[in-house]
Order: C-alpha cells, then sequence, then structure tokens
C-alpha cells in the first residue's frame, strides 16, 4: 500500500479546491529504476533537495503547500507528489513547473544531478519509445484494455527495430496497410486517424519529419539501453544548470511573492481563506515585515545550500544498501574493475584510447546481436540471452569510463616539442 511521507490528504484537498482556478495543483513522481536502492533518510534528504530546488525562498506550510507518497511499483520506488497552485500568503497563483524549453531543461538539470549524487546511470532518451508514445495513449479500447493500448506500438517498434520500416514513406504505407488513415503528410509532422478513433491526431517527432533517418534512431535507441554515466567534467556542467535554474526561480519568487509592493493588499484577511497545516504563522507575520525589501539571495549561498543537500544524501547511503546493490552496472562501472582494464590495454596513451574503442566496438556489437536475439527468444532461452545482456552492459559502462578518464588524461598530459 502507498505510505503518506510529507502532508495530510484532507488538509492538502481543501487548499487545493480553496482557489476558483481551473488547475488547482501540480502532480508529478520521483521514478526509481528496479533494484535502485534509497535509504528512508536519503528519501527525507531528497524531497527537502526538490522543495529547495523548485520551490527556493518558500517554505513549507507557510507558503505553499505539497503532499508526498511512497510507493512501490513491480520492484521500483516511487515518489508521487502534489503541490497546490496557489501561495498561501498572497493566494496567487503558483506552479512549479511552468510551460517552456527553459523550465524542461531546469528538470531535466535536477534528474542529472541527482542520478550522478547517487551513482545511478543517467535517462537518456529513446527517440523510439517518445515517437510511439501516441501509439499507446490514442490506440483502440486503450483505455479499457492495456494490452490493446499497447500492442500496435509494440508492432511498429519491431518492424522499425528489425529494419522492415527503413523510412518514413514505407511507416505511412504500413499504416495506411493495417486501417490507419493518413490524411496529412506535413514537412515534420504527420497526421493519423487510428481505428475506432474518432479525431484525428498529429505526431510530432523524428519517425515522422520529412527524411528521417531511421538507421540512426534505430542506433540512437540501442545506445540508450547501455548505462551512461557523467565524467566530472559533466557532472560539473549539470550542476551548473541546475544552480542558474534555482537563481532564477529565486528571484522570481521574491518578486512576486516575498517583496511588499507598494499598493498591494497582503493581509492576513486574504490568507486565512487557505486553510493550512500552520496557522501561527499569520500572527508571526507582522506589518512591518511586509515594509521590507527582500534581499536577494547570492549564487554563492545557493551552491552552497545545494552542494550540503547532495552531501547529505551520500553521507546517508546505508553500507548495506550499497553491498545489495554491488551487482549493479553503475557499482560495476566505478569500482577496480576500470584499473584492471586498463591494464589489459596494450600500448601507450593513444594506444590505450584505441585499444578502449576497439573493446567498446566489439562488445557494442554483440549487444545489439543478443538484443535482435532476445525479441523471439522465449522462456530459459531468453532468461539466458537476458542475463549475457546485462553482463555486456556492465562491461560497456566501465570501458566507457575508462575511456572518458584516458582521453582527459591525454588532454591534461604535456605533448612533446618537436625541433
Amino acid at each position: 500500500m502507498p505510505e503518506i511521507l510529507f502532508g495530510d490528504p484532507d488538509t492538502f484537498t481543501a487548499i487545493a479546491n480553496a482557489t476558483k482556478r481551473q488547475h488547482k495543483y501540480t502532480s508529478g513522481v520521483i521514478a526509481f529504476r528496479d533494484q535502485e536502492t534509497i535509504t528512508a533518510d536519503q528519501v527525507t534528504t531528497l524531497i527537502e533537495t526538490f522543495r529547495a530546488t523548485f520551490l527556493p525562498g518558500l517554505k513549507v506550510d507557510e507558503n505553499f503547500a505539497d503532499f508526498w507518497v511512497m510507493h512501490r511499483e513491480k520492484g521500483n520506488v516511487e515518489l508521487h507528489f502534489l503541490v497546490a497552485n496557489t501561495e498561501l500568503v498572497s493566494t496567487q497563483q503558483l506552479n512549479i513547473h511552468p510551460p517552456g524549453e527553459k523550465n524542461i531543461q531546469f528538470f531535466n538539470a535536477f534528474s542529472a544531478v541527482m542520478n550522478d549524487t547517487f551513482g545511478f546511470a543517467q535517462v537518456v532518451p529513446d527517440p523510439l519509445k517518445i515517437s510511439l508514445k501516441p501509439f499507446e495513449a490514442k490506440s483502440p479500447n486503450g483505455k479499457k484494455d492495456k494490452k490493446a493500448k499497447d500492442d500496435f506500438a509494440k508492432v511498429l517498434h519491431t518492424e522499425i527495430v528489425g529494419g522492415f520500416i527503413q523510412d518514413r514513406s514505407q511507416l505511412i504505407g504500413y499504416l495506411k496497410h493495417h486501417g490507419v488513415d493518413v490524411p496529412t503528410v506535413g514537412t515534420d509532422f504527420i497526421t493519423v486517424r487510428l481505428p475506432g478513433a474518432k479525431k484525428n491526431t498529429r505526431l510530432k517527432g523524428a519517425l515522422f519529419a520529412k527524411g528521417s533517418d531511421y538507421a540512426a534512431l534505430v542506433a540512437e535507441h540501442h545506445q540508450s539501453k547501455i548505462p551512461k554515466f557523467l565524467t566530472p567534467a559533466e557532472a560539473q556542467e549539470q550542476k551548473d544548470k541546475l544552480i542558474a535554474g534555482i537563481e532564477a526561480r529565486t528571484a522570481f519568487h521574491q518578486r512576486r511573492y516575498l517583496t511588499h509592493k507598494p499598493g498591494a493588499k497582503r493581509s492576513h484577511r486574504a490568507s486565512k481563506k487557505l486553510p493550512t497545516t500552520d496557522p501561527p504563522h499569520h500572527v508571526a507575520r507582522r506589518q512591518d515585515e511586509h515594509d521590507q525589501k527582500v534581499k536577494p539571495v547570492p549564487t554563492k549561498a545557493i551552491r552552497e545550500e545545494l552542494q550540503a543537500h547532495l552531501d547529505t544524501l551520500k553521507e546517508q547511503a546505508a553500507p548495506a544498501a550499497k553491498s545489495a546493490a554491488s551487482h549493479l552496472p553503475h557499482h560495476t562501472a566505478r569500482s577496480n574493475d576500470d584499473h584492471e582494464i586498463a591494464a589489459n590495454v596494450p600500448g601507450g596513451a593513444g594506444g590505450a584510447v584505441g585499444g578502449l574503442e576497439a573493446q567498446i566496438g566489439s562488445l557494442s556489437m554483440q549487444y545489439h546481436s543478443l538484443l535482435l536475439m532476445l525479441a523471439g527468444a522465449k522462456g530459459r532461452r531468453a532468461s539466458l540471452l537476458r542475463s549475457q545482456i546485462m553482463a555486456l552492459e556492465q562491461k560497456l559502462s566501465a570501458l566507457n569510463l575508462e575511456l572518458e578518464k584516458q582521453k582527459l588524461q591525454d588532454k591534461s598530459t604535456p605533448q612533446p616539442k618537436i625541433i
């Protein structure tokens, strides 16, 4: 059963319903992959980090209301959250996930930094899964039957990966042959009418653009299945992006909610319209505080607060959890196996890079061959192939990390001068 972590369901419901806005709350989930372990203390710190990132400068139960529930789905942990779309003091709209690419990049940076902190593999987009997702959502009887909802997307996936559909023209022909009407074909989209659907659906994405390279998309699909870990330089780049996002969000919150505006009505009568879990804070807010301007938080303070959260997450990792997950790819990749791999590569620095690239190329071919074999395998053979694929993922992850280290080392090594 789901476990309530923070918040009270009745209080949150009352706060969310206290506004007449159409969108009363924002919902989301922080999902972990199967076998990714996280301690109870880390869950608490992660939620605190989330609040400090997307609600910086605001206080829980004073400026915003949220509700967190932990759920386990087929072995993986999911932290579901709700945030009321109202700032409690001013009653103005509060949206932690506004539209726009800039905000998406902000959330992606948070995901990247958190995965790197926990030692988990990064999220690598699969172009096929993203493009075919609308077929799952719009398939006939999708709301009634999950299997029917997924079937057509799975068939298309198999045909594309197997090389039977090699470009957009063949995809359109395949759709029409199987009863899917394609009334419009644009430069970067197609419009389809799925069997049984009452309306057309516009499909955009790499698969549906004119001149798309399907072979390259299939290669990206396979690459997305290989665990990806950040180099130190990449990790710092993502952290800088996250800090920049927090800084911008902090400045916005200060201007909109925390700075008194001349003539603005910020009385306690307005705030009493919203029930809260901590009414005494209304008494604590004196009128003279409203007349004071909130000073901007310097970047250094934001950076230090974020780093403190990240350090705490690492310190809270239980030894038992580490040993239980020691067989996972990200642990293997960051173990002493790196040094064993490097020791087996002949030659100097340049030879080491070439040797590693050759090994990665060879193992990648094996990996892709096993994936194709797995598509038609069943029972014990399928289980054996999955074990082999997992072993190759671990080796490839370790080799890729070692390759990045070797390249960084080559860059820092002074080159001999030719006289």
